[in-house]
């Protein structure tokens, strides 16, 4: 097996490329900042700059071939001395597959402890979207969770944020549900308030939930969790459940206004993400979340659950 391949941080690159290789590895900003990579459909896709490792030049002679053609697992490289499973994100998203000479990037991923190459035709930009930019697409299409208008240079155009949560539901699925059953009821009277922007996750959630007898409600956004707790008690919420990475209002938003208001400083907050980067978390600490755990995850979920709920 070839050990190495070609990051675009080890070739030479026109000034562009360079400045987007200063921003993956920047901490500026990183909640709000996207990898904007083009689909064989010509349409723009993003993905969080958090859950982004490095970008590399990608050459298919570089890795182990997966021969199981249903699979969407292409083969094994090693990349920083991680044996990293490959797909093509086009073939995973239903677009149509291009020639393999037309795919030049491999985006090496990293979330809920999952290392990932995404391999895509071409990185376009990296652009700043804020939640209130954000307009929630699941309902339209389940492998996204939402679509936001992005400027680069002179244009305006839409892109899509696919969902991560679905993607690693689709590879490694099974072998997580089979991990997560014989869920022990919790007995407590409190509720737990848990907000996520992926279809797949709340209905994952909603599924466990019932299953640990608890009380909950369940939201699409942070939003709209702000907005109901204007309709419910204090005394009766015993955890915070929330994802980051959500439109109208994120994670962080969320955290930010249940800091600034006294009355819910004794509630614990439990976050659950597949953002890796260590300003995020460092970001966590700080704000006295009681614990971040990796997605998709509901046995630790139920663990957090029965160790935090008051």
């Amino acid at each position: 097996m070839v050990e190495n391949v070609t990051s675009i941080n080890d070739i030479e690159a026109d000034e562009d490329e360079i400045d987007l290789i200063k921003l993956v590895s920047s901490n500026a900003d990183i909640a709000n900042q996207y990898v904007i990579f083009e689909g064989s459909n010509g349409e723009y896709y993003g993905i969080n700059v958090a859950k982004v490792e490095e970008l590399f030049i990608f050459e298919k002679s570089n890795m182990v071939v997966n021969n199981n053609v249903d699979d969407l697992i292409i083969g094994i490289a090693q990349i920083r001395s991680h044996m990293t499973p490959l797909i093509y994100f086009d073939e995973w998203f239903g677009n149509k597959s291009l020639e393999d000479e037309l795919y030049e990037l491999l985006i090496l991923c990293y979330f809920s402890d999952e290392y990932l190459g995404l391999i895509v035709k071409q990185v376009f930009d990296i652009v700043s979207i804020n939640p209130e930019q954000m307009y929630a697409n699941a309902k339209q299409n389940e492998l996204t969770t939402f679509i936001a208008k992005i400027s680069a240079g002179k244009k305006e155009f839409l892109c899509t944020i696919f969902d991560t949560d679905r993607l690693l539901y689709d590879l490694y699925g099974e072998e997580k549900m089979s991990e997560e059953k014989g869920f022990v009821p919790i007995k407590s009277e409190k509720m737990v308030l848990f907000a996520d922007d992926s279809k797949l996750v709340r209905k994952m959630a909603h599924e466990a939930f019932e299953k640990l007898g608890i009380k909950f409600k369940i939201f699409q956004d942070g939003q709209e969790l702000l907005e109901a707790l204007e309709e419910i008690a204090v005394g009766d919420i015993g955890l915070f459940l929330l994802d980051v990475e959500m439109p109208r209002k994120s994670g962080i938003d969320v955290i930010e206004t249940l800091s600034k208001q006294s009355k819910y400083s004794k509630i614990p907050i439990v976050v659950h993400t597949n953002m890796a980067n260590a300003s995020i978390r460092h970001f966590l600490d700080i704000k006295n979340v009681s614990q971040t755990i990796g997605k998709v995850d509901f046995k630790t979920i139920e663990t957090s659950i029965r160790n935090y709920i008051l």
